[in-house]
């Protein structure tokens, strides 16, 4: 009998249900209780982005799905773009979604759904250490979009997490994440490229990393 953890998990096929699953699950919601609410789904921003030639990495909730036990719904579809093909890509995206309003920041370009005030499609810009490097560690999903691999997907979600900037109910969310993909993936993390991959979120940034992993080992809870 061939047992369950010797089975080899192919992670674009992990990565496509998922996004499949958070993706209906926000046209569910929306349907239900915003049904003014523009709707964009992560297929169809990646497929605007794919057609104007702009090579993007799928990022937050979307991106990550592949990697958690379970894929859950999100509101808004986050993609990193290179800075070459930012202004392509805030182009392309105008065009398909004149709805939407853009809000230009030094960190990402965002377009705000009128009727809900809520983001629904964050352009990333590379502007942060860690980012710059995104797209040295991604998996393509065919030839349309890449997603982080695992240890930048849990790089990533670190970021978010110590961000100054970021709300605190959003970085417990955060936390959850990342306890959750540790949980699902303990065995296939690299631990020593992790720790360098957060020493670009921060300096120092690779201890702290190091000190979350080994409270989710015993079981203890991480601190934010």
């Amino acid at each position: 009998m061939v047992q369950a953890a010797q089975i080899a998990v192919d992670p674009v096929q992990q990565h496509l249900e998922a996004l499949h699953t958070s993706s209906q699950l926000t046209v569910i919601f929306r349907r239900m209780y915003q049904r003014e609410a523009a709707m964009v789904t992560p297929e169809d921003v990646i497929a605007v982005l794919h057609q104007a030639g702009v090579n993007c990495v799928l990022m937050g909730t979307h991106g990550l799905g592949g990697w958690r036990s379970q894929a859950r719904a999100t509101q808004d579809v986050d993609v990193l773009v290179t800075k070459k093909d930012l202004r392509k890509a805030v182009r392309a995206l105008r065009a398909a979604y004149p709805e939407l309003v853009v809000s230009d920041t030094p960190v990402v370009t965002r377009f705000i759904d009128p009727a809900s005030g809520e983001p629904a499609i964050d352009v990333m810009k590379p502007t942060q250490t860690v980012y710059q490097i995104v797209f040295r560690h991604t998996i393509p999903v065919g030839d349309t979009h890449r997603i982080p691999d695992l240890e930048m997907a849990l790089a990533s979600k670190f970021a978010a997490m110590v961000s100054p900037n970021r709300l605190p109910e959003k970085k417990h969310i955060d936390a959850g994440d990342f306890m959750n993909v540790v949980r699902h993936n303990r065995a296939d993390i690299d631990l020593r490229k992790l720790k360098k991959l957060a020493d670009r979120v921060y300096p120092g940034g690779g201890a702290e990393i190091m000190s979350l992993i080994e409270d989710i080992d015993a079981g203890r809870p991480i601190q934010l």
